[in-house]
């Protein structure tokens, strides 16, 4: 009985020995007690109460006016075009706006025509609502998908940014088709981070209806394919035997198909099926328009560098927390895989700038969902990192630098998302 009795003691040290340590271990303050519901909620409704002004307004900008026509035509059965109505004149260059078909692909204006058709000039400002609301679901939902565990604190840093970050208040803020385009492109990464999940090849086909739809909206939405491939990648085991080649093909084969038909359109009725690309501005538009001229020639393509941090504020401490901090190893591939999506889109911007393409902020929209998932990722291990019981001095004083520094961030990022919303237009418009 000696055997099987010191056998038991020393599995019930070895528990107790396991129990001290887990003891003794800092909680999680990313992690949390469950998920806040009630913080979260109060995050998404602090971003819509910012995104109603989107409800008065003469919504006179030049993009708006320039859709609002387009829904018009198709009201009256004179097509996807501009050609024939009083816009196209000095300041929207015939050369670029009066061909048969409008530049644009046609999903964010069919949006627009068919919530116009149901609820007249109301249309417009829903559409943008309930972009914000799918984007505000598909990322927490994204959260959960990606960062273990999202709870406690870090989901509430996800949920207020996502509420209030400013690029995308601005966007909603505007009869423009950048809202949508973010929100259905965050669906279309959450549907194919459940794919991967599930191993499940219809899950990828709809992530990629999903996707070709965003594309139809802009075509920029391709520019988020390689960030959510590099996130579904990090999510996974990390190598390349564990990712779904297969379930990568399905979803980009699906949003080809869907994109496939407007480019057959412009090629019958252009000669080309990519004629011209939003974005880059005519020579006449350019010689008439200060503002163009401003964004096209005096802006540098490197200027998302310098514009990117000052409005989502919280970038820069969420690049140097994941360089710094002794992360677990899949949080650090989820973190770099998201600073890859973010980074990518920023290079292919510059790449555009250089060769002639207009230069706005809200032209990198797409690097939304990976600033904040960034941010929740890395402030709270910071937290928690700082919260540790022992820590050498120099230890405990870069994560005290850290956490005021993501705090510092976090606050002026959610204060420059309200200004979007409640000050003069004069203060926000040239960052934007």
């Amino acid at each position: 009985m000696r055997g099987p009795e010191r056998g038991t003691r020393r599995r019930g040290d070895a528990r107790g020995r396991a129990g001290a340590r887990d003891a003794a271990r800092p909680a999680r303050t990313g992690a949390g007690r469950g998920l806040p519901v009630a913080m979260i909620v109060a995050c998404f409704a602090a971003g819509l109460l910012c995104r109603l002004p989107v409800l008065g307004g003469e919504h006179r900008e030049g993009d708006e006016l320039v859709y609002r026509v387009l829904v018009r035509q198709l009201e009256t059965g004179h097509g996807y075009t501009l050609r024939g109505t009083p816009l196209v004149g000095l300041h929207y260059a015939p050369e670029q706006y009066a061909g048969p078909l409008f530049f644009h692909p046609p999903g964010g204006v069919a949006l627009f025509w068919l919530l116009h058709r149901l609820l007249r000039e109301g249309g417009y400002p829903l559409a943008q609502l309930l972009s914000f609301a799918m984007f505000f679901a598909c990322v927490m939902r994204i959260g959960q998908q990606v960062l273990d565990p999202f709870r406690g604190l870090r989901a509430v840093l996800v949920a207020a940014l996502a509420a209030l970050t400013p690029i995308a208040v601005h966007v909603n803020l505007r009869y423009w088709l950048d809202g949508p385009m973010l929100a259905v492109a965050t669906l279309a990464c959450s549907l194919f981070l459940a794919a991967r999940t599930r191993r499940s090849l219809a899950l990828a086909a709809l992530a990629g209806v999903a996707l070709g739809y965003a594309s139809l909206i802009k075509l920029n939405a391709f520019f988020a394919v390689p960030g959510i491939l590099l996130l579904a990648w990090a999510a996974g085991d990390g190598t390349a035997r564990g990712f779904d080649w297969k379930l990568a093909a399905v979803f980009l084969g699906a949003a080809v198909v869907v994109q496939l038909p407007w480019e057959i359109w412009q090629w019958r009725e252009t000669g080309s099926p990519f004629p011209a690309w939003a974005g880059k501005p005519a020579p006449q538009l350019i010689a008439v328009n200060a503002f163009v001229h401003m964004v096209t020639i005096e802006r540098p393509p490197w200027i998302y560098l310098s514009l990117l941090p000052r409005a989502v504020w919280t970038l820069i401490p969420s690049i140097a927390g994941l360089a710094l901090l002794p992360l677990p190893a899949r949080s650090r591939r989820v973190g770099a895989a998201l600073l890859g999506w973010i980074l990518g889109i920023v290079a292919i911007q510059i790449g555009l700038g250089f060769v002639g393409y207009s230069k706005l902020l809200r032209y990198v929209i797409l690097v939304t969902p990976a600033c904040l998932l960034l941010f929740g990722l890395v402030a709270s291990e910071a937290v928690t990192w700082l919260a540790a019981p022992v820590r050498a001095p120099r230890q405990r004083a870069f994560a005290m630098a850290l956490v005021t520094a993501a705090a510092a961030g976090l606050a002026l990022e959610l204060a420059q998302g309200v200004a979007a919303a409640v000050v003069d237009d004069d203060y926000i418009h040239p960052l934007f």
